[in-house]
């Protein structure tokens, strides 16, 4: 078999010698003689010489092939313009397209026989969406790997056979007549064509377009002849519209028209001068008017097609008429003009508009029509605004909680129909600005390992926020930091998708002793920040387990009937101390709880005792709250840490702002040094020094101890571990109770059942 240009060697054909691959088509070939010629052998001009084989060697066919037995005819020349067509399709992905996961695009494959070059096109489609035309143009393909360094060639195309062309696989599922009889003359066996596979988003389009045809007949509703007898013939009534059920409601007078040539309504508003209201007058706009209205009704719905009679052998294969002039066809759902009358309500859209009477054309039109002689209209509406509310104004409901947002955004969603943000109380933010309540709680839970972890539980009285932070602790294997982020928290066992508001945890809710569950985590409540037993101490009206007057009261029923024999059982206790230069009574902090506990039992709780404890102790209040070598030495170690070293500099301002020297000064003007110094101290940490460093009478702070505060040289401290200046120093300051002494005398007195009984007695 013999090769030429890629084709094989054909039985009757004739191929010139391929050795030379570069020449010219207009000049290597004699049309006339069958000879072919080198591109740098010469050539005959016109009306030249002609050349033959006894011209000499030169001028004859340079050939590989024996005399008279190699091709005559070069490929060009005798597959000119002869084409091979191949139907077939590949396949794209498409991962971006709702439910069409790939598409299938037809294409046409071109094999050119005569210099072996291929091109792909792909017909255009109409409104297809993607750009169609020649996909590759026509040149010779090389075959994919391992066998890239050949092209593809005949024998590779054929029915039902996959070819890649590039980066695609393409499927052969047919060709023209032409390719099947020249595929069959080479000895290749030709398949039948195969069907292509249906692709989804062709069929997605079908359905598409189908939907959008009529599903109906056309018909036509004759309206013209009702139109003729009653153009320009209207009904005219007044009416009102009472709207003072709701907020900033009033009564509506309306005027409404009726037009005859087509059942339909307008209403028009007569706005009084002055009113104040920015409106053209016009309450509803022409057209029909449904008697209940639920939805806007689905096209066709509105206009039923009747069959009136069949003609053939029933629908199938049969004809049929439709109702063209609506013979038979009832709606009752539309207001006709025997709806209206005096004294009768129409449904507006919701809106009960009550007729009050009619003019002299329309009251002629009932009585020649429907008979009707009274036309008496009725008289204003004068019924008061408080009178109506009364009677008819009703409690707006609110649909239950969807679990969208908060409960006031949904409620926001549903008063108005463009909702504002909540409203916070701005008055309670200003007042408690910063006030936050701090309680040291431990988790209460199955599993050993939580019930030694440490939370502080903060309430922000501002907006009722609870956050809860975890304090770390060495070698436990929990890590420290926020537990629950700052947020209303619900109150547990309730039942949320409701109209009503939940309710959320309030402070009350927050004491010694207290139990509380947050986010499904059980905390136990152990003690308080002494800042949140004296805010709550303050305001005990609104905290009562913190009500010292409640608390006696409460001890004070209990003891009556027992009170010698209870004091007595306890004297024991009772310690004599000197506390302040005077002898004292006392009794310990947890002896007090215990006889409480022995008195009350469940009817006292922790809070009460505590509260008890801070207002009859017999100790001088400790005016610091914070470690001062604790705060000192994490002083000294932010300022070695930012490599501060500029003490004259403050001493030097310090000067400036007391000149008199006289070694105090106010804690405001510490503050002002500190920052016009620009000493590297965290706010925290200025907060606790201020809190440690030495105090005179008037609050002033003493200079001296500012200034060693400052000076890591002369008074070095211990190292101190890398510690968080915030929450280790300063953030939780619990009121330690254990050990603490009680008043014992000063209880009794407060008590005062000693004086009461001893009067019963005598």
């Amino acid at each position: 078999m013999l090769r030429c240009s890629g084709l094989p060697f054909l039985p009757g054909n004739t191929f010139p010698d391929i050795s030379q691959t570069k020449f010219n088509k207009s000049h290597h070939f004699d049309r006339w003689r069958n000879i072919c010629m080198l591109a740098d052998r010469k050539r005959p001009g016109i009306g030249g010489k002609q050349y033959s084989p006894a011209d000499g060697p030169e001028y004859c066919l340079p050939s590989l092939y024996p005399p008279r037995q190699g091709p005559l005819l070069p490929s060009w020349l005798t597959y000119d313009r002869k084409v091979l067509c191949f139907h077939g399709f590949f396949q794209e992905t498409l991962t971006e397209v709702d439910r069409i996961p790939y598409q299938i695009r037809k294409v046409k494959i071109l094999y050119y026989l005569e210099d072996d070059t291929m091109q792909v096109s792909e017909p255009r489609t109409m409104n297809s969406g993607i750009p169609q035309g020649c996909l590759v143009t026509r040149q010779r393909i090389p075959r994919p790997p391992p066998y890239d360094g050949e092209f593809t060639s005949l024998l590779d195309l054929n029915i039902n056979h996959t070819v890649q062309l590039f980066d695609r696989v393409y499927t052969i599922t047919g060709c023209d007549e032409f390719t099947r009889k020249f595929l069959n003359r080479l000895g290749i066996s030709v398949q039948e064509s195969v069907e292509p596979p249906i692709d989804p988003s062709t069929e997605l389009r079908k359905k598409q377009d189908a939907a959008k045809l009529a599903k109906r007949p056309a018909y036509k509703i004759d309206t013209l002849g009702k139109f003729l007898e009653f153009d320009r013939k209207v009904l005219r009534f007044q009416g009102f519209w009472d709207d003072r059920s709701s907020l900033f409601g009033d009564v509506h007078e309306l005027e409404v028209l009726y037009h005859l040539s087509d059942d339909t309504f307008e209403i028009k508003e007569k706005l009084p001068l002055n009113s104040g209201r920015d409106s053209n007058g016009m309450f509803l706009r022409r057209g029909r008017l449904p008697k209940q209205f639920e939805r806007l009704p689905v096209m066709g719905e509105s206009t039923p097609v009747t069959v009136l009679n069949v003609i053939g052998g029933g629908l199938k294969g049969g004809r049929y008429l439709t109702d063209s002039v609506g013979i038979g066809r009832v709606d009752d759902n539309y207001y006709k003009d025997s709806d209206l009358a005096i004294g009768k309500v129409i449904n507006v859209y919701g809106r009960r508009v009550i007729l009050t009477g009619c003019d002299h054309s329309t009251s002629d039109y009932y009585r020649v029509k429907y008979g009707i002689e009274d036309f008496t209209p009725i008289p204003g509406y004068s019924v008061t605004k408080g009178e109506f509310e009364r009677r008819y104004r009703r409690e707006r409901q609110l649909p239950p909680y969807n679990g969208w947002g908060s409960h006031e955004d949904s409620e926001g969603n549903c008063i108005t129909v463009e909702p504002t943000p909540p409203k916070i109380d701005f008055r309670k933010f200003v007042v408690y600005d910063r006030c936050n309540l701090r309680f040291g709680a431990r988790m209460i839970s199955n599993i050993k390992e939580n019930n030694d972890r440490f939370f502080v539980i903060t309430y922000y009285l501002s907006d009722d926020t609870v956050s809860v932070y975890e304090l770390m602790i060495r070698n436990s294997g929990f890590m420290g930091g926020e537990f629950i982020k700052r947020q209303r928290i619900l109150l547990p066992n309730q039942d949320i998708f409701t109209p009503a508001r939940p309710q959320y945890f309030a402070a009350q809710d927050f004491y010694l002793g207290a139990t509380v569950i947050l986010q499904d985590h059980k905390f136990n409540v152990t003690n308080a920040d002494i800042y949140a037993l004296s805010f709550m101490e303050a305001h005990c009206e609104e905290f009562p387990l913190s009500n010292v007057s409640k608390i006696v009261l409460k001890i004070r029923n209990a003891l009556r009937p027992i009170y010698k024999e209870y004091v007595a059982k306890h004297m024991s206790k009772v310690e004599h101390k000197k506390v302040d230069g005077q002898s004292v009574a006392t009794v310990t902090y947890d002896a007090l709880r215990d006889m409480l506990l022995e008195l009350l039992g469940d009817q006292i709780v922790e809070q009460e005792i505590v509260t008890l404890c801070r207002q009859f102790s017999a100790e001088t209040k400790k005016h610091f709250s914070c470690d001062k070598e604790l705060v000192r030495s994490a002083i000294h170690g932010e300022l070695t840490r930012q490599l501060w070293n500029d003490l004259e500099r403050t001493k030097e301002h310090m000067y400036h702002l007391d000149p008199a020297a006289n070694g105090w000064m106010s804690p405001r003007n510490i503050v002002v040094t500190v920052k016009a110094c620009r000493i590297p101290l965290d706010n925290a940490l200025i907060d606790a020094m201020l809190e440690v460093l030495n105090r005179n009478d008037r609050g002033d702070i003493e200079m001296r101890d500012f200034l060693n505060m400052l000076n890591p040289m002369e008074t070095p401290c211990r190292p101190l571990q890398p510690l968080n200046i915030k929450h280790d120093v300063c953030y939780f300051t619990p009121y330690r109770v254990t050990g603490n002494l009680v008043d014992w005398d000063k209880l009794l007195s407060s008590i005062d059942l000693e004086t009461s009984l001893t009067a019963q007695t005598s």
